[in-house]
């Protein structure tokens, strides 16, 4: 609790000085003074180091001299002193403010210029008021941070352990990906759910926004997603056997959640046992390169995004594939950060990413793409490639 008073420091002999200090204490518009008193500098800097004070009036002398004065100063930092001198020649004066007071009084002149005297003992402590009130904001606003931190911490590992394995085979297939926030916290995500023995369920999304508001979105995305396997296995529900049905779920429940966001997405449903791939595509810009012995091109396909509409449009369609293949899909981040001047120039660069790595996974089509660490990328990027050799 803080307290609901402000403290003064005399320190050496300045007790003549009290009942003027009180008396400028009476007419601001402050919280009771209390008011301590040390003899010496170093009993002072014990008080200074085991409490808190606003404002600090030294009396310098013989004894306690420029030195001490600026000892005295520095350890009060960034609160007020004052400082009462015995000899009131110019350069006095402006040693006393060089070595950190922040008002000068001749010691013999207090009784006679006390008002003067009390407008600067209330200026003084109205800015020692000021300065701890600031500390306090500060040790709140470090305190709220803190407990931030915490939490975008939990949440990130709430997220991480959300995620499949990154090297998953599954189904006949192999999934590898690559995440990078553009925050503490990812609005994109990828996953991959075995549906049964042959047929798997992927999806790469990407919420809008970034952050925790778009994080919080992709938990609900992972629970609808487990919620259908769930209905599947008990045979109250077949919608995760068709991308389209899955999307317009997605699309229902994310609108009841009145959030106020919406994503893109790419879902597909690979069957081992005729190698087919239904998918469907909800706002999802770029599409995925397939990659097989014809060469590398983009699916065709297109959907408005998920999340935006009551009535929203999909299409589903259905490929077979051959019988090695890589699908390699991108959140639109990616597009954000090449270095092509146009959208043209900048999907080719991503097919000629994929054949220059040939098969090299996520990891290596970034380092082809993007070289070193990204730094301040203005969005998500999420990558993942999808294959069968």
């Amino acid at each position: 609790m803080r307290q609901t008073y402000q403290t003064i420091l005399l320190i050496d002999h300045v007790a003549e000085a009290v009942d003027s200090i009180v008396e400028a204490c009476n007419q601001a518009d402050l919280p009771p003074v209390k008011i301590s008193t040390a003899f010496n500098s170093s009993y002072a800097l014990k008080l200074l180091d085991e409490n808190e004070f606003s404002l600090v009036i030294v009396g310098l002398s013989e004894e306690l001299g420029f030195a001490e004065l600026e000892l005295l100063a520095e350890a009060h930092e960034p609160k007020p002193l004052l400082s009462l001198l015995v000899d009131d020649s110019s350069e006095n004066i402006l040693m006393a403010l060089r070595k950190g007071a922040s008002d000068v009084f001749i010691q013999s002149e207090v009784a006679e210029n006390d008002r003067a005297f009390c407008r600067s003992i209330t200026k003084l402590l109205i800015q020692a008021e000021m300065v701890e009130k600031n500390l306090h904001y500060r040790e709140e606003l470090e305190k709220s941070l803190g407990e931030l931190q915490a939490d975008q911490q939990a949440a990130r590992q709430i997220q991480q352990n959300m995620l499949p394995d990154n090297d998953l085979k599954v189904g006949g297939i192999q999934a590898k990906y690559l995440l990078i926030p553009s925050l503490y916290l990812s609005g994109d995500f990828v996953d991959v759910i075995s549906v049964d023995e042959t047929k798997t369920l992927f999806y790469l999304a990407d919420v809008s926004g970034h952050g925790a508001s778009s994080a919080l979105v992709t938990v609900l995305l992972k629970n609808m997603t487990n919620r259908l396997l769930r209905n599947f296995r008990r045979r109250s529900s077949f919608d995760i056997l068709s991308p389209i049905d899955v999307l317009y779920r997605i699309n229902s429940e994310l609108l009841d959640t009145e959030l106020g966001k919406h994503l893109s997405i790419f879902i597909g449903l690979f069957d081992g046992d005729d190698s087919s791939l239904a998918y469907a595509v909800g706002g999802h810009h770029p599409m995925p390169i397939l990659t097989d012995n014809q060469g590398s091109r983009y699916l065709e396909g297109r959907g408005m995004p998920v999340g935006l509409f009551p009535e929203p449009m999909f299409e589903e369609r259905k490929l077979f594939m051959k019988a090695d293949f890589e699908l390699t899909m991108f959140s639109d981040g990616i597009l954000e950060v090449l270095p092509q001047s146009d959208m043209t120039a900048k999907e080719q660069r991503l097919i000629d990413a994929v054949v220059e790595t040939k098969g090299g996974g996520p990891d290596r089509i970034k380092d082809v793409l993007l070289p070193g660490i990204i730094e301040a990328a203005p969005d998500d990027i999420a990558i993942m490639t999808i294959c069968r050799q």
